[in-house]
């Protein structure tokens, strides 16, 4: 027995030992299995990522990637790595038989590439059927201080005027030109879906901008969307490690072009040409003239250019920005920051006491964060904020140019030898109001914020289904201090005979103390808005969409300047889209607002505005594949709808509420005692001042658009639109209420009407060769035009003298016929009655052939001050780093009414300011130069009348062609630079409004004034560095 347990030990042990053998003969052959794998992960421009993962996939066991990107990880062929960067798609790769792997990571899909900002949301770009027009950022990126002034040229379908370039002024724009002669005809401008000041974004923090101009695009904003819509969104965080983003900009401005007046020798002759043709003896001796021209005594012999002394030739601008973003998958950040400072082009003097020169600063911070506080919520927080200082001479800067343009180069110096401050009666030195009359000091402080939660009910509900909130408050204000200085001036009479010292006249005789003066206006807006979105693809062929929202605004004001407005300004409305696609062939879609404002009489405060939208996208049927390469997109569609517009003007808010004159004139209702000499004073009568409309609604537009979409070979697409904006509801004084009615003053009623009709289309080229080399080419145009249909305006005499019927701002005037040649030509031509007619006078056409030439025979001459004609075009070529790029806008069917005394000549005191431009100096007509087609009529002593008539005569052509963009960039290579750790290194250098063509030459055309007297268009060349790490 003993034995027996002895020899099953034995057999148990040798069963343990070989059980224990195989099984370590089984692991050695498996660890034989494994074995290491060398390899490299590549990002899209074959640069080695650093601190990329891999990791054997459904396991835990992995590598990082060195500086270089490289990493050694033990596998077996059976294994599958998963290569993982973030902001790029994850990699599967299987390892095989491979012993060195090259690994390469696409990077995420932008979805700005893919879908286009629509209202209240987003579409793919295929299913997009209203008139949307987007522009590339980078375009926009200008040593510019304000967006607006980027725009012109560069979209389709808007109207852009830089009226004026001081620092910091802004530009006008008009989204398909000017659709009403209400109160309100710009469009709202929305900047991540608040309504804010595009001024106040960097360009560098905008990640799209997109304009909407149809109905169907605009008229979830009801009230607000009648005018076109610009959609800002600014930039947001990604999935990705630390990305910084810094650009920095120094250059400098001068003039384009500054109104050239008449020199010294030549106002001399041109003042004593026109006093000896007037009968008169000439104000200026050849002693005279010598004496100005020779400088030997500038106190009472001055000769000075104002204009380049008020202005100069350059002045500096710098513009600098930091940016970083990145993010993981639950916290993605953009956070930004910037600073831009122009000095104006105005020529100040040193000064211990201020600073009068004309500055703008902007100071501009923001933060965007997305947090996933779940799987499916995303919480959602903007904050920026901007500070903006604004310094000019406290003068004001239309005085300084209007005296600037008419002071004569021999009135008086700009300061006597001594010191002493010269001014002459009656008008303005302008070196005193540039240097010697204190400044103002403009701040502005702006604060924003938008806090919002979206909840993606997809896993929960049903697919494609999600909800938002979102509220914002937003906070404005600005100060103003004014430090005024009314200082002591002379004007030198003479010499004392023994001394040789000036003598003066006292002109102003004044302390010359600062004084202070303030203004302070604030506002505060408040936003909300849910929304519940649904998007889902069925069957591989029908995609639906679908959008139901709710907003509420109020705007207050921190200092009212009455008690009506103490009151906040409120709206609020519904919104609600609905689409459909069928195979991305078939588009319909169904747009509404139905909205609320206060502005209008109970009963008539809400308003519904629907709107309808379909499309062909022709080239994805199936039939078209054998032509795609060819023609790759075509797409037709059309939209129709309704907008409102709730801020309609009038003389006051509540417009259908009647207000009470208590102090009326006619009658007294008696006494009331007090200190005067009669001891009492009068109580006025009480009327009704304002009658009240009880049917005061909206202004509506009805528009109708029909566009089409044509891609050819993949690298070349056209888009082209026509479109209808039709206008009712106008509100406007009534202009033909008998005076049998009795009312104190005529009502405001909603009966204008209006149409506008044009159509806008952009083309653009992009294609990269075989060796590298990129080009790509961006143009546009944009023509409109409007007519008014009926503002209320009694009939006249003649048809052609009715404002119904021509363009909104269509001048009236008289048909030149060049100028009288003598007394026989004035005597045969019918008469002419705006008063006395000499030879060299203009001559009028009579019109309605009665004999003479008086109001009667006022035509449309010339086109408005808004151009018809828009447009823009650009060219961009790269080529192993080195990049180029030029952008010219221009404008036509624009015209402008030019006159004032530089032109007329004959102020009341011509030897002092009676200054003119030099062109009119040399080519007016004279008694030696009698010729009738001379540009500029006689000039006399007394001012014709006849001369200054509204005509064609002085109707000039404003359009031109600007080269506005112009730049040449080189960017380093990336193997040379990421051994600094820099992903990126670019210089640069750039220049705005480089040349300008334009037949008219006294000013620049693109000026907003009739006589010249504005901050000049300037022109910018920047030196700039962008650094990405």
């Amino acid at each position: 027995m003993m034995l027996t347990k002895r020899m099953t030990g034995l057999k148990q042990m040798l069963i343990l030992c070989f059980v224990s053998i195989c099984a370590a003969l089984t692991a050695s052959s498996a660890f034989a299995q494994d074995r290491n794998v060398t390899g490299i992960i590549l990002d899209e421009t074959d640069t080695g990522i650093a601190g990329a993962y891999v990791v054997v996939k459904g396991e835990t066991r992995g590598a990082m990637t060195d500086d270089q990107g490289r990493f050694n990880i033990s596998v077996s062929p059976s294994d599958v790595l998963v290569a993982s960067f973030l902001g790029y798609m994850d990699e599967e790769v299987t390892v095989g038989e491979q012993t060195n792997l090259t690994i390469k990571l696409i990077p995420q899909a932008n979805e700005l590439e893919e879908v286009v900002k629509v209202a209240y949301g987003t579409q793919r770009k295929a299913s997009v059927i209203g008139s949307i027009s987007t522009v590339d950022m980078t375009t926009l990126a200008q040593s510019q201080g304000n967006l607006s002034t980027s725009l012109a040229g560069k979209l389709a379908g808007v109207v852009a005027i830089q009226k004026t370039v001081e620092p910091g002024a802004s530009a006008d724009f008009w989204i398909r030109g000017v659709s009403t002669f209400g109160a309100n005809s710009t469009p709202l401008i929305l900047v991540d879906g608040v309504e804010r000041s595009m001024d106040m974004v960097d360009t560098e923090d905008i990640a799209s901008l997109s304009i909407l101009k149809d109905a169907s695009a605009t008229a979830l904003y009801g009230v607000r969307g009648a005018n076109g819509i610009v959609l800002i969104t600014t930039r947001r965080g990604a999935e990705s490690k630390p990305q910084i983003n810094i650009k920095v900009e120094t250059g400098v401005t001068s003039p384009v072009r500054l109104p050239e007046m008449a020199s010294t020798g030549e106002f001399i002759d041109f003042l004593n040409n026109m006093y000896v043709n007037s009968g008169q003896q000439a104000i200026f001796t050849d002693y005279d003239k010598e004496m100005f021209l020779s400088g030997a005594d500038p106190d009472l012999y001055p000769s000075v250019d104002w204009v380049n002394e008020v202005f100069k030739n350059q002045a500096m601008t710098t513009k600098a920005n930091v940016s970083v973003t990145g993010g993981t998958k639950s916290v993605r950040y953009y956070v930004g920051g910037s600073y831009y400072l122009e000095d104006g082009i105005l020529n100040t003097a040193a000064n211990d006491r201020y600073d009068a020169q004309m500055s703008y600063q902007k100071f501009n911070f923001r933060t965007n964060v997305d947090i996933n506080l779940t799987k499916s919520t995303v919480l959602g927080m903007n904050l920026s904020t901007q500070f903006t200082v604004k310094n000019s001479p406290a003068a004001g800067l239309d005085a300084l140019l209007q005296q600037t343009m008419i002071m004569t180069p021999t009135a008086i110096p700009l300061k006597y030898s001594d010191g002493t401050l010269a001014a002459i009666k009656g008008a303005s030195n302008p070196y005193n109001l540039l240097n010697e009359k204190g400044y103002s000091n403009a701040s502005s402080n702006v604060a924003q914020s938008t806090v919002s939660l979206t909840q993606d009910f997809s896993d929960f509900v049903t697919e494609g289904l999600t909800a938002r909130i979102a509220f914002s408050f937003d906070a404005t204000n600005t100060n103003t201090l004014n430090r005024n200085i009314s200082p002591k001036t002379y004007r030198a009479i003479g010499r004392d005979e023994a001394t040789n010292t000036l003598q003066y006249e006292v002109i102003d005789d004044y302390a010359g103390y600062i004084t202070l003066g303030t203004a302070h206006s604030g506002k505060r807006y408040i936003n909300f808005e849910g929304s519940v979105n649904y998007e889902r693809q069925f069957a591989y062929a029908h995609r639906v969409s679908a959008m139901v929202l709710y907003s509420m605004r109020s705007l207050s004001y921190t200092h009212p300047a009455s008690y009506i407005a103490a009151f906040p300004y409120k709206s609020m409305g519904v919104a609600a889209r609905a689409t459909y696609s069928y195979k991305d062939r078939y588009f319909a879609e169904f747009n509404m607002g139905y909205n609320g404002s206060e502005n209008f009489a109970p009963g008539h405060r809400f308003g519904f505005f629907p709107a309808v939208a379909v499309g062909y996208m022709m080239s994805n049927e199936d039939w078209w594949d054998g032509i795609k390469d060819v023609v790759n997109t075509l797409k037709i569609k059309a939209s129709y709808g309704k907008v409102g517009n709730d801020q309609i003007g009038g003389s006051r808010r509540f417009a259908y509420n009647t207000t009470i004159n208590t102090s009326a004139t006619g009658a007294a209702w008696g006494t009331v005692p007090n200190s005067s000499a009669t001891g009492y004073t009068t109580v006025g009568g009480i009327t009704t001042d304002e009658e009240g409309n009880a049917f005061v609604e909206w202004e509506e537009a009805t528009k109708a658009n029909a566009g089409i979409e044509l891609g050819l070979f993949n690298d070349f697409l056209l888009q082209a639109d026509i479109f209808q904006d039709y206008r009712d509801g106008i509100f406007l004084m009534r202009q033909s209420t008998p005076s049998a009615v009795g009312l104190q003053k005529d009502q405001y009623v909603n009966i204008g009407e209006m149409l506008n009709r044009g159509f806008d289309m952009s083309a653009q080229y992009d294609h990269v060769f075989a060796n590298g080399f990129s080009i790509s080419a961006r143009a546009n145009f944009t023509f409109n035009r409007n007519r008014l249909i009926y503002n209320d305006q009694p009939s006249q005499v003649e048809e052609y003298l009715n404002e119904v019927g021509f363009a909104y701002g269509q001048r009236k005037g008289l048909i030149a016929c060049g100028l009288f040649k003598d007394q026989a030509d004035i005597e045969s031509w019918p008469t002419q009655t705006f008063g006395e007619v000499q030879p060299g006078d203009i001559k009028y056409k009579d019109i309605n052939g009665d004999g003479q030439v008086d109001q009667y025979d006022k035509v449309a001459i010339g086109y408005t001050t808004i151009p018809e004609i828009n447009y823009g075009f650009g060219l961009s070529i790269g080529y192993k780093g080195f990049d180029a790029s030029v952008f010219f806008n221009g404008v036509d069917h624009v015209s402008r009414q030019i006159g004032g005394s530089n032109l007329y000549g004959a102020s009341s005191s011509p030897q002092l300011t009676g200054q003119v431009f030099k062109d009119v100096a040399k080519n007016h007509w004279t008694v030696e130069n009698q010729n009738t087609n001379a540009p500029y009529p006689r000039l006399g002593t007394t001012r014709s009348n006849n001369n200054v008539q509204t005509s064609d005569y002085w109707t000039r052509d404003m359009s031109f062609l600007r080269l506005k963009n112009a730049e040449i960039g080189y960017t380093f290579p990336k193997k040379w630079t990421k051994k600094a750790g820099i992903q990126a290194l670019r210089f640069y250098v750039s220049g705005t409004n480089l040349l300008t063509f334009s037949d008219f030459k006294l000013w620049d055309p693109e000026l907003d004034t009739a006589y010249g007297t504005k901050y000049p268009i300037t022109r910018n060349v920047s030196l700039g560095l962008n650094i990405n790490f």
